[in-house]
């Protein structure tokens, strides 16, 4: 699927299909000024705030901050992965993805890494099937009613329990351990120099992105004394937990056909409910739910109902859940299993008739949040005060001003508090929900000058090249965005969007790019950028000047003559760069 990272297609697909009649099939446009405006489909719109420019191929709205290009518009509104939206507008744009010319990719990293995992997958996967070494692995998966067809479609495999079986099956393929260490296969020993197995006597879950890419591995012991029980790779360039979930490419087509996705711990938990025919799953993989976890399920479905343990932490796994997903604009509901179950051990003593009627009667969030907070409350822990303001601020996220006002009412109820002393904790209070919240994060105006300038004359990029300006951007988003355009090269508008898959971005891009037309001469352009610059190193020592005060006060105070003598000659050394 590499062809899916290849800017030929997407200029291809870019230069045959109008952005204008793409959105059109969606909701009205008309022609103001020199783009045209519409209602915007993202929220609820009741004055057209959505811009388009045919020219620039952008789209944004002022109102709720979505924007980007052909491919942001489809993905958001079909809830759609870049690969699937590129697959479907190629098609509408008679593009050939298979033959098209595929540009080399960096195959000294990245691609040799995919290759690795393959690599390891396939050697995983004979030990298992090996008649005597892989029979113990075979008996516990049959134990845990793993049919071999399952095994099959989801690649398990088997880590032998010598240290060094694979570093030896690798180094005789001629693969450099040096890389099979990046991604966490092998480590290398302290002395000697030589290398070791991570994964040994181990079942092996192979993760995969959703274009069905090796990334990563977990490990689980067949022997139950042994810990740690489960092992994950490590984070690796091609492996990041917090932007993976185990069994998505499998599961989401599933998940978009029931309209909700059940979110359970791990590998086992989604395997056991996968082969009872509960296939609209997904597992989170040694981390907490994270909201780049939010935004890929919001790709498929609004609807998630959380599944984890019933001991106290998995308790707290659910209760820390429900603020990323309200944040994402999804609507959770939650199974409290009953104590000392998993969804394993459920299905197996009550069957999975009872199992799937726990999932169609599950808590709504607000419920479960209020239930397990009263508890708090009432052990002493947490005052009304305290409870009422932690509910508020779940409320405070929720997308929809109908369910919102639903929940107020409802947990009025379970509090026994008027609603008016709740709305007055919601009204005053701030989320940061990305749909029903403010747009996005905060940026000081000169930050936004400065993308604005580079994103309309990219190759001014060497005037800040220099600078070290990453120590003046604060905004994270603005900053991985000049991170692509000064240190990456990518100067081209329709690149820069395909990089971020992020929302966030998009929508920044779109919105700075679409105000650009007031800079058109790049003299006075490259005039601003060195004005920024130096406004922005000014903040970043102001804010540095500030905070030094107040620590040389309290050195003051606390007659620290050492600390204060270093912090004064700090001071005016900032001072004298100022």
């Amino acid at each position: 699927m590499d062809t899916f990272n290849n800017d030929v297609i997407v200029k291809e697909i870019k230069g045959r299909l109008s952005i204008i009649n793409l959105i059109e099939s969606y909701t009205s446009v008309k022609k103001s000024g020199r783009g045209f405006v519409g209602l915007c489909p993202f929220h609820d719109d009741k004055n057209p705030s959505m811009h388009v420019d045919e020219e620039k191929g952008l789209f944004h709205c002022f109102s709720c901050g979505a924007g980007g290009d052909i491919f942001g518009f489809y993905m958001r509104y079909n809830n759609l992965s870049f690969p699937e939206a590129l697959t479907e507008l190629a098609n509408k744009a008679n593009v050939e993805i298979s033959k098209t010319p595929v540009k080399p990719k960096d195959n000294s990293s990245v691609g040799l890494l995919y290759k690795l995992n393959k690599a390891a997958l396939t050697f995983y996967q004979k030990t298992l099937a090996l008649k005597e070494k892989g029979k113990a692995a075979r008996e516990y998966l049959k134990n845990r009613n793993m049919s071999q067809e399952l095994i099959d479609e989801f690649s398990l495999g088997y880590a032998p329990s010598e240290w060094d079986a694979l570093a030896k099956f690798l180094a005789k393929n001629n693969i450099p351990l040096n890389l099979a260490e990046r991604v966490g296969l092998v480590v290398k020993r302290k002395q000697g120099g030589s290398y070791y197995d991570r994964f040994r006597d181990r079942i092996i879950f192979p993760i995969k992105d959703l274009e069905g890419k090796v990334i990563g591995f977990g490990g689980r012991v067949i022997k139950e004394e042994e810990q740690p029980k489960y092992m994950n790779s490590p984070e690796s360039p091609v492996y990041s937990k917090r932007r993976s979930f185990y069994g998505v490419d499998k599961s989401r087509d599933f998940i978009r056909r029931e309209g909700r996705a059940v979110l359970v711990e791990g590998y086992t938990d989604f395997l056991a409910l996968y082969t009872s025919g509960i296939k609209n799953v997904v597992a989170t993989l040694g981390t907490s739910l994270t909201h780049d976890h939010g935004v890929i399920l919001r790709r498929y479905t609004e609807n998630v109902v959380v599944l984890f343990d019933s001991d106290e932490s998995g308790i707290k796994a659910s209760l820390r859940s429900l603020d990323v997903l309200l944040e994402e604009g999804l609507m959770p509901r939650v199974v409290p299993l009953p104590e000392g179950e998993d969804p394993d051990s459920f299905i197996k003593e009550h069957g999975v008739e009872k199992f799937s009627e726990l999932i169609e009667h599950s808590e709504s969030w607000i419920d479960f949040f209020i239930d397990r907070t009263l508890n708090r409350y009432r052990g002493g822990s947490l005052t009304m005060n305290q409870l009422v303001k932690e509910v508020s601020a779940l409320l405070i996220k929720v997308e929809s001003p109908v369910e919102r006002s639903l929940n107020i009412k409802k947990a009025s109820e379970k509090l026994g508090i008027r609603e008016n002393e709740i709305l007055s904790y919601v009204k005053h209070g701030t989320g940061r929900g990305k749909y029903g919240g403010s747009k996005t994060a905060s940026y000081s105006s000169h930050e936004k000058l400065l993308l604005t300038v580079l994103l309309k004359f990219p190759t001014l990029s060497s005037v800040i090249s220099d600078k070290n300006w990453q120590e003046f951007i604060e905004n994270q988003e603005i900053k991985s965005i000049l991170e692509e355009i000064v240190s990456g090269g990518v100067h081209d508008v329709s690149n820069l969007l395909v990089h971020f898959n992020n929302q966030t971005e998009q929508d920044l891009i779109s919105e700075f790019l679409l105000s650009s037309d007031g800079i058109t001469d790049i003299d006075t352009a490259a005039n601003m950028l060195e004005s920024c610059v130096r406004k922005l190193k000014a903040a970043k020592l102001d804010g540095r000047l500030k905070a030094l005060r107040l620590e040389i006060d309290r050195t003051v105070k606390d007659k620290d003559q050492i600390a204060e003598k270093r912090l004064l000659k700090e001071y005016s050394d900032l001072r004298k760069q100022k």
